[in-house]
């Protein structure tokens, strides 16, 4: 009999903290957000850090008013980029393989651009965006793609550096 009651008085002390673990659980989940992929911490995408510091962007976009797309804004043309650093290596490539940019852009993000020509672009062959050496290689396969885009990339770390500066 006695043992029973030990047993009882175990059963209810682990329920009182299974409960009070549970209210802290709950407490912490209602303080966050119930959507999963709000859990994971992200990085700025390039649109964020375009718009973090508008005197940088204002000198970046002078840097690249020459490879810039006719008319196009630098915050439209890096829209749908993860990295900042991507849009400017990929204005690069553009404007040094005569590549249409809005091309490139759907091919390295998978996402269909919304403004611009884009007809004479084929559709990617994936739903993801692919690396600028494979984009580079689909859209101008006679090109030297590592390359080109190792020569990219380091151009728009320069110059994203010199517009932080």
């Amino acid at each position: 009999m006695a043992w029973e009651r030990v047993k009882m008085k175990i059963k209810w002390i682990v329920a009182g903290i299974a409960a009070a673990l549970l209210s802290l659980v709950a407490a912490n989940a209602a303080a966050q957000s119930y959507n999963p992929a709000h859990w994971i911490k992200k990085s700025p995408t390039a649109s964020d850090q375009l718009a973090a510091n508008a005197d940088e962007t204002k000198k970046l976009t002078s840097e690249l008013h020459a490879i810039l797309p006719p008319k196009t804004r630098l915050e439209d043309a890096c829209s749908a980029f993860r990295q900042l650093s991507d849009c400017v290596a990929a204005l690069h490539v553009s404007h040094n393989l005569k590549i249409k940019f809005n091309c490139l852009k759907w091919d390295m993000t998978g996402v269909q651009p919304v403004s611009g020509n884009v007809s004479s672009c084929s559709a990617p062959d994936h739903a993801k965006g692919i690396s600028l050496t494979k984009a580079i290689q689909s859209l101008k396969p006679d090109a030297d793609a590592k390359a080109e885009a190792k020569t990219a990339e380091r151009r728009a770390q320069e110059d994203i550096k010199d517009a932080s500066s």
